[in-house]
């Protein structure tokens, strides 16, 4: 896989493909750090060419036709206040001038889903060097993120998509000592990632919905706890590798409209409670020295207080901790920066889909296409 450090763009004409979908409302950009994540490649490459066309798609609308609600207008006016120049919104590759510039929603464009052949050639005929730097996409093989690589003259990874990689395939490949903490509400979305990190992990600490059907698993009661019965026999034979590490302490409440929460034992559950979080000192306490942490997904519904203690005490926890610590997914972003800063963590992945795709073990259609390049 060729990276952009390596590969020669002086004054050439780039194409950099970028993930640009940030919740925008009235025209205001409500969350900038996909954003800001993306400004590190683009700086770079400004450094050796003035000859850029920057590209990204934003929320999912019909293909064919412009809509004004999915235009990268709002993303134009932000990167236009944070490098100080004019940068003009482009509609079509037969326009792409010789300056910076924004393509407008590459999903307006008929065939970037489908990866149609002929939007591809389009695309990577464009430029002369085509970069993807949109590993949040990577597991879609549109137009934009796999086609235009296979087709261009000469494609590149982009300083974060190396990165990410980089520090996904440090943890997953190199390092024999690490530990996974896994969150969510269910077994079934995570159990590629789970049955994948098995084999990659010294153990595997799970939280949320997904312990309660773990402790099920186990023979422990859990009540009125959210539990997916299909999945306990899955979850009887992962426990049997003797990696997965349940919570010992909980807490519970009738609802989750309760305003407080008790904290009991995991064999103290009463059969009218629900589990809605879980207590984390004792884990953490057991915790040996690890090279890499692995993080995806909070341990309880952190967004009402009285049930954020086990995320909360996770993010003390990786704040201090002299192991590397690689978080991605939505919910974990969102609650890192509900309680901490992602700048205290050694990285922290925007992707949602595709790092999880990653975690799977499954290969991802840009990152197969930057290989034959």
């Amino acid at each position: 896989m060729n990276h952009l450090i390596e590969t020669n763009i002086e004054d050439k004409r780039v194409g950099l493909r970028v993930d640009l979908n940030v919740p925008i409302e009235n025209g205001e950009i409500l969350n900038h750090e996909r954003l800001s994540a993306a400004l590190p490649t683009i700086l770079y490459i400004l450094k050796h060419t003035k000859k850029l066309c920057i590209i990204s798609h934003l929320g999912r609308p019909d293909e064919g036709s412009f809509n004004d609600s999915y235009s990268l207008e709002p993303i134009r006016k932000w990167f236009e206040k944070r490098l100080n120049q004019e940068i003009p919104l482009i509609k079509t590759f037969d326009e792409v001038p010789n300056s910076l510039s924004i393509m407008e929603n590459i999903r307006f464009f008929n065939g970037e889903k489908e990866n149609a052949l002929e939007l591809s050639k389009k695309i990577a005929g464009s430029f002369d060097v085509y970069v993807m730097d949109a590993f949040a996409t990577s597991h879609r093989k549109s137009a934009s993120t796999y086609g235009a690589i296979v087709e261009a003259q000469e494609a590149c990874a982009g300083l974060l998509f190396s990165k990410e990689i980089k520090s996904l395939e440090a943890a997953l490949n190199d390092s024999k000592n690490v530990l996974s903490i896994v969150g969510g509400s269910k077994v079934s979305t995570k159990l590629n990632v789970i049955q994948n990190l098995i084999s990659n992990s010294s153990n595997i600490l799970v939280g949320g919905g997904i312990a309660n059907t773990f402790l099920k698993a186990a023979g422990k009661n859990v009540g009125l706890s959210l539990v997916e019965d299909e999945m306990l026999d899955i979850s009887k034979d992962l426990l049997r590798t003797g990696k997965i590490m349940l919570p010992k302490n909980v807490y519970v409440a009738n609802s989750t409209q309760a305003s407080l929460a008790d904290l009991v034992s995991v064999d103290e559950v009463d059969d009218d409670k629900m589990i809605l979080d879980i207590e984390l000192n004792n884990e953490i306490s057991s915790i040996v020295s690890c090279d890499y942490i692995i993080w995806n997904g909070p341990l309880g519904i952190f967004e009402i207080e009285q049930f954020s203690n086990g995320t909360q005490q996770l993010i003390n926890f990786l704040e201090n901790t002299s192991s590397k610590v690689i978080a991605g997914g939505g919910e974990t972003i969102y609650a890192i920066s509900k309680f901490s800063d992602i700048n205290k963590f050694h990285y922290v992945s925007t992707a949602g889909g595709a790092f999880l795709e990653y975690l799977s073990g499954h290969k991802l259609p840009s990152i197969e296409a930057l290989r034959l390049k």
